[in-house]
């Protein structure tokens, strides 16, 4: 604020160790706070009350303007310029079901 011109007079060695202070203060209260909240997912996580998040499969590059294989997909692919919706299968006939 003082080298704002918005206050006459500059602070004082115990408003500058007092904001200091501060400063740490919240600092380890965050850091208290972000244990908390992790301990309390991974609970949540073993208990079943929430679902871990889905991690996301990388396919190609996206500078790659074709990657892999141009069979239909339920998932939908984006390389380079291309997009591909994901297309509906009927149940059953996943190849990967083949008896």
């Amino acid at each position: 604020a003082w080298i704002r011109k918005k206050r006459n007079d500059p602070p004082t060695i115990e408003e500058i160790l007092k904001n200091e202070n501060y400063r740490e203060e919240m600092k380890q209260k965050i850091k208290d706070v972000s244990e908390k909240d992790r301990l309390l997912q991974a609970k949540e996580y073993k208990e079943g009350l929430v679902a871990e998040p889905a991690h996301t499969q990388i396919k190609g590059h996206a500078s790659a303007p074709y990657y892999g294989k141009k069979e239909p997909s339920q998932d939908p692919t984006s390389t380079a310029s291309t997009f591909q919706p994901g297309s509906w299968m009927p149940p059953g006939s996943d190849s990967s079901h083949k008896k």
